[in-house]
């Protein structure tokens, strides 16, 4: 079982930690490397994280890493 509950942990298993900012409609992609190698590692998820430009509160969304590409165009054939 692999942790996801720490900004370390979402770095160690290559997800991503996106904000948006309803008010601008805009998203942002969290620095989650610069975030652990400056001591916020240990910080446990829900974080507050506000918009750069209105200043709101952001809605946070973790998203997995992406599959890697394939050679099959992922139909299930007919038998």
């Amino acid at each position: 079982m692999i942790e996801l509950g720490t900004l370390a942990g979402l770095h160690e298993h290559a997800h991503e930690l996106h904000a948006d900012c309803l008010p601008c409609d805009r998203w942002s992609v969290l620095d989650l490397e610069r975030m652990v190698s400056g001591g916020g590692g240990s910080m446990r998820l829900p974080i507050r994280v506000r918009c750069r430009e209105c200043g709101e509160l952001g809605q946070l969304q973790i998203r997995p890493p992406m599959p890697t590409w394939s050679n099959t165009n992922g139909w299930i054939p007919l038998a």
